[in-house]
């Protein structure tokens, strides 16, 4: 009898690809697979990418060109879901950490459905390989996936895998779905699972959708109305002081730029005044170096023209009065009156 082959119950590789990489774990109840991974490096200080008046449960900035990759990457399965990585850094500043995404990984080789999408462990090969190959000073700072149709609403399955593989308090879970372009984000905290209600691209930001936390009023829903009237008027009232935030940054820039000119036509006007103090002719040089000067004399019904040329300077003395000369009428000895 033929021995009986024990069932697979997870994907395993004992390739070791590099000391970034940690064990794969399969939840092959609900077909997932995700990697553990934690904080490899301690936050460096740095002012945070966005208006001084940003605050949140845990700010996030995404660079343009990343937050365009993911959205392009949802849109281009709108029959079922994808997933990948979110690469970039762990800052900190005076408002505490916060997480900067510079880049994705797209989660290439995963098993797709319309409800669901499998990290498998080649998709997590080359998540790694690609971010050992283009982003060697980054770290994965979360995952994102999107809910073609079905909305942002994390389902259960979404937040087991961020609590349990995603655990870390600055990695967060990105969610949207590009049938209406709604996007969440939800991270771990003390007291469980939380939604963050914006976050920042480029420095503008960008309102998450968050599940509702108060019904509507039995007569009307003035009660959701006026929550979501405050919420706009929240956001452009932090839209103009940012905007106030970037003019002023503007302004500063421009006067140092204008003084820096200033200071400059100073110092070449100090420069040349003192360079022709030292190499300035003296008067009796500069007069020998004169070309002749043409002047027109009138001769008869004639005009000629006469080149006159300084030689020289001679400066003369003011002749002195003449002496007045004896009288030599008078006899000798007589004496004058």
């Amino acid at each position: 009898m033929w021995p009986k082959k024990k069932k697979a119950t997870s994907e395993k590789s004992e390739k070791h690809v590099s000391s970034r990489r940690t064990a794969v774990r399969t939840i092959a109840e609900k077909n997932v697979a995700v990697a553990d991974w934690k904080e490899l490096s301690r936050a460096a200080y740095r002012e945070f990418p966005g208006p001084r008046s940003a605050e949140a449960l845990l700010r996030v900035a995404i660079e343009g060109n990343a937050y365009a990759d993911f959205i392009a990457h949802a849109k281009s399965s709108l029959g079922a879901e994808i997933c990948g990585v979110l690469v970039g850094h762990i800052y900190t500043d005076e408002k505490g950490a916060y997480v900067d995404v510079q880049a994705i990984i797209q989660g290439d080789s995963a098993r797709q459905a319309s409800t669901h999408v499998t990290f498998t462990q080649e998709t997590w090969n080359n998540i790694h390989e690609t971010l050992e190959r283009h982003y060697a000073k980054m770290q994965i700072v979360g995952w994102y996936h999107s809910h073609p149709g079905f909305g942002v609403e994390f389902s259960d399955m979404d937040i087991f895998i961020q609590k349990n593989f995603f655990s870390a308090p600055t990695q967060i879970a990105l969610l949207t779905d590009p049938m209406n372009g709604d996007v969440a984000i939800c991270i771990n905290t003390s007291e469980g699972i939380a939604n963050l209600d914006r976050f920042w691209v480029n420095s503008r930001e960008v309102r998450c959708r968050v599940p509702a936390t108060i019904e509507a009023a039995p007569a009307g829903g003035d009660i959701a109305r006026n929550s979501g009237d405050l919420q706009a008027l929240e956001t452009r009232l932090t839209q103009f002081i940012q905007s106030i935030d970037d003019q002023r940054r503007w302004l500063q820039s421009f006067f140092l730029f204008i003084g820096m000119l200033v200071l400059v036509a100073v110092l070449t006007w100090v420069g040349h005044a003192i360079y022709k103090s030292y190499t300035e002719e003296p008067l009796e040089a500069a007069i020998e170096n004169l070309r002749a000067i043409p002047v027109p004399v009138q001769i008869g019904d004639k005009t000629v023209i006469l080149a006159v040329q300084i030689v020289g300077i001679e400066l003369l003395k003011k002749p002195e009065p003449p002496k007045p000369a004896p009288d030599t009428t008078k006899a000798p000895g007589a004496k004058s009156p």
